[in-house]
């Protein structure tokens, strides 16, 4: 009969190589971890630049908007 140790190593080891064949799948080299870090560090670099970007183009639209209405509100004034 198989001890619970034997078993734990054989649940780690199966663990263990599932990921690595995901890992794979996906195209990630795991024999590098420092690498795949750097990775997902840029990806998230990524993702927060363009965030960034899509808060001022919303801001920026908003204070166009805005302008326009004061400059459509200016001239209604001026005019009369």
């Amino acid at each position: 009969m198989t001890s619970r140790t034997e078993l734990e190593e054989i649940a780690s080891l199966a663990a263990k190589k599932t990921v690595e064949d995901l890992l794979l799948k996906l195209g990630i080299d795991h024999d590098e971890p420092i690498e795949m870090q750097k990775d997902f560090q840029h990806l998230r670099s990524w993702r927060q630049s363009s965030e960034q970007i899509r808060a001022k183009a919303v801001l920026t639209a908003i204070g166009i908007l805005i302008a326009g209405l004061c400059g459509a509100v200016w001239l209604a004034i001026k005019g009369h």
